[in-house]
């Protein structure tokens, strides 16, 4: 898992996130590996830089990673009744503590009832000034619930629009290149009504090609006719300074 430290997107999103008055939220995406966890711990160390008092909450019991990438134990803990407060661990960053996904107890009906959540959720802003929730792909947690509603040791995952239904806020990763417009409105429906509020988009770029690969790429087209031009003009477009900008 990467930084996205000091980038012009992350510091776009959290302009957004200001502007919006956003103490608590949510943060999902649609496919396995989307950098939802980059994006969540991102702003949360922009967050914490400000001097705010952050809380990072993982929920996502198919790949949690935030305990291995930090350093941290999987504590154990229940939204309710488990402690969470002694559970959450200090990071690095001053003013962010994270609260990683517990691996036995998360099994839990507290973890899948929408009030218990909301009230957990009300109960960490009394001790924080924003709560970043990482969750796990939406539509993979959608089907596994249609394909088995009964079958116990299919269900690892945790109700994404039940947590999300349950957040101030939901903010929804997609994957520009990846994810079909069917997809997008898929999500999108189960958000809804599910009674989650959907208040903004991330435009993840990384399998969008810039424009300097759309110009290289464009080059072998014209490759057989004029190879020795074509390999002159791709070293040139390597070497150009605007074209390698992050826009």
């Amino acid at each position: 898992m990467r930084s996205l430290k000091s980038s012009s997107a992350l510091e776009t999103i959290y302009a957004r996130i200001l502007r919006l008055g956003l103490r608590q939220f949510s943060i999902c995406s649609i496919h396995h590996q989307a950098g939802n966890s980059t994006i969540a711990y991102s702003l949360a160390q922009r967050a914490a830089e400000s001097g705010k008092r952050v809380l990072l909450l993982e929920l996502n019991r198919r790949s949690p990673i935030l305990a291995q990438y930090l350093g941290m134990s999987a504590n154990e803990w229940l939204p309710l009744t488990g402690n969470w407060e002694h559970a959450a661990q200090e990071s690095e960053n001053p003013g962010l503590m994270v609260l990683n996904c517990p691996e036995k107890s998360s099994h839990c009906v507290e973890f899948r009832d929408q009030e218990t959540l909301k009230l957990f959720f009300f109960n960490c802003l009394e001790r924080f000034d924003l709560v970043i929730c990482d969750t796990e792909p939406l539509l993979l947690s959608a089907q596994a619930t249609d394909k088995a509603c009964f079958d116990q040791e299919m269900d690892d995952s945790l109700p994404v629009d039940v947590i999300c239904a349950a957040s101030e806020a939901t903010l929804l990763n997609i994957e520009t290149g990846k994810t079909t417009e069917s997809q997008v409105d898929e999500a999108r429906d189960i958000l809804f009504q599910s009674g989650a509020s959907l208040k903004g988009v991330i435009m993840n770029d990384r399998y969008a090609p810039g424009l300097k690969q759309e110009l290289i790429r464009e080059t072998y087209r014209l490759q057989r006719f004029m190879p020795t031009l074509m390999r002159h003009l791709r070293f040139r477009l390597e070497k150009m300074v605007l074209l390698n900008q992050e826009l």
